[in-house]
């Protein structure tokens, strides 16, 4: 079968209409289908109310979030007396991982790429120190340490646009000239963390990306269908809704179309980091499965009631002081004394669907591959024989889905349509290649993230909540404090508010 009979045999239902309903019939599966949520959250706090309580814990500080941030923080801190409780069974956030057997899968963010010298040196510092990365004189950038898991250029990316395939995204021409051309003054200017791009550049943040366009390009809706797609890709939404300065530094933040730009992804994705800060720090202070239920101000610092979800037991620990680095939308139910500075937050949830297939001889790939589909949530996959220390046995491809805000609330339905996710990215992939992959699929395993991205929209960076928090002694980090949600971005946060307490 030709790719063309392929795709006009193949029908799939988008993701948010999929997830609108539980009612689909549902045929089962010769394989199995796992899902990996936090939903239960909400049970969890209610059912603690039946808990043991233990008491008489006392630290200096609590790290509230497990993430980059939340781990960044804590090697800020290591030689002082801290805890850091994470919700999930794992460490990472939405760089978290999972293994099953011999298989690794990345559950959220997946690479990080070269950083150029005139990023922030606080990230650059620990970074190195955690010999992740080095600095390379001859191109006057950071690259990274472990040269094996760096992807080979040749075969980074390839895109896949309703059923035409090419090298890149936005397809060449006049409008594509010119749109780069637009963005070539920005380049050097837009670093990171974006706390050090220069005051005049930063208007720009008050308009959103295709207000900044549209005044200099003659654009049309299958362009902005191009661009989109990238900003979405790392920002949650598509150039209606980021800010122009948002878009402009996702094109312009490094030398993409001057030079080779390393692209870092172990098959564990940015999880690889997560495992380096935690081995710095040590693991007896590092805390999973264990839910920071309230924080209450007492004359002396802070009481935080944490739920330890394996042993069913609330501990009342003391701390004089707080680094929350956990997700902004909770702090409602965990300190409400702030929880309006972080209000206007918008946030796109997240599904990342991880297909198991038998290795074949037919295993070469690209890295990356960018889909451009019916279903505008539906971002591509990464191909897992491109990277170092693949599965010799199985190929796994990560499927990335980026939601709308307004679909958060229909993802209570994944565990019941969980064989409808796996089997709809089947037929996309399988549209892509041309053939049926199905044959060969082994196990699907879904991670569902409700707020995995906060969105930078108009007037969303240069504005850290912390110059606005009621208590010196809580400091927030996350990229969910007017950062881009970016890796670098992230760890910057977290040194920024360890170096605060």
């Amino acid at each position: 079968m030709n790719r063309r009979d392929f795709i006009k045999t193949s029908s799939i239902v988008t993701l948010p209409l999929l997830l609108k309903s539980c009612g689909w019939q549902d045929e089962g599966q010769p394989f199995p289908v796992h899902v990996h949520s936090d939903a239960g959250t909400g049970h969890l706090v209610y059912q603690s109310d039946q808990y043991e309580r233990i008491t008489g814990e006392s630290v200096e500080v609590v790290i509230v979030g497990g993430g980059i941030a939340g781990l960044a923080a804590a090697c800020k801190l290591k030689d002082r007396d801290f805890l850091l409780f994470e919700l999930s069974s794992t460490l990472g956030g939405t760089s978290s991982a999972y293994r099953s057997e011999e298989l690794t899968f990345a559950q959220g963010a997946h690479y990080d790429m070269g950083y150029p010298k005139s990023y922030g040196s606080e990230v650059l510092d620990l970074l190195e120190s955690l010999n992740i990365i080095s600095y390379q004189p001859w191109k006057e950038e950071w690259g990274f340490t472990d040269q094996e898991h760096l992807v080979m250029h040749r075969r980074k990316n390839q895109c896949y646009d309703h059923g035409e395939i090419r090298k890149e995204v936005i397809k060449a021409g006049r409008l594509r000239d010119r749109f780069f051309e637009l963005l070539k003054p920005y380049q050097g200017q837009m670093h990171l963390p974006t706390r050090l791009i220069d005051a005049k550049y930063r208007p720009l943040d008050r308009l959103s990306f295709v207000d900044f366009l549209g005044k200099n390009l003659d654009l049309n809706d299958q362009f902005l269908a191009w661009v989109g797609y990238h900003t979405k890709d790392d920002y949650g939404a598509d150039a209606h809704a980021v800010s122009a300065l948002a878009g402009i530094h996702y094109f312009t933040c490094r030398p993409y179309n001057s030079e080779i730009v390393e692209l870092f992804s172990p098959p564990e994705g940015n999880h690889y980091f997560i495992n380096k800060m935690a081995d710095r720090v040590g693991g007896d202070r590092l805390k999973p499965n264990h839910l920071v239920k309230h924080i209450t101000e007492t004359p002396n610092g802070f009481r935080i009631e944490v739920i330890d979800t394996i042993n069913q037991q609330v501990r009342m620990v003391t701390a004089k002081k707080v680094v929350y680095a956990g997700q902004k939308h909770a702090l409602k139910y965990i300190f409400p004394e702030d929880a309006s500075l972080f209000a206007n937050n918008r946030y796109a949830p997240w599904m990342v669907v991880n297909l198991v297939l038998e290795r074949s001889a037919d295993n070469w790939g690209y890295w990356q591959n960018e889909m451009l589909t019916r279903d505008e949530t539906f971002l591509g996959f990464i191909d897992s024989t491109t990277q170092h220390k693949a599965s010799p046995r199985h190929r796994v491809l990560t499927a990335y889905y980026c939601l709308p805000p307004s679909s958060r609330n229909d993802l209570v339905n994944v565990e019941t349509t969980k064989n409808q996710i796996a089997e709809s990215t089947a037929q996309h992939i399988s549209n892509y290649w041309g053939k049926d992959i199905r044959p060969t699929l082994r196990q699907v395993d879904i991670k569902v993230m409700g707020h995995a991205m906060p969105i930078p929209g108009k007037g969303y960076l240069f504005d850290d909540k912390n110059q606005y928090r009621k208590n010196s002694n809580i400091v927030y980090a996350g990229v969910d404090n007017s950062r881009l949600p970016l890796l670098f971005e992230a760890v910057d946060s977290g040194i920024i508010a360890a170096g605060m307490i």
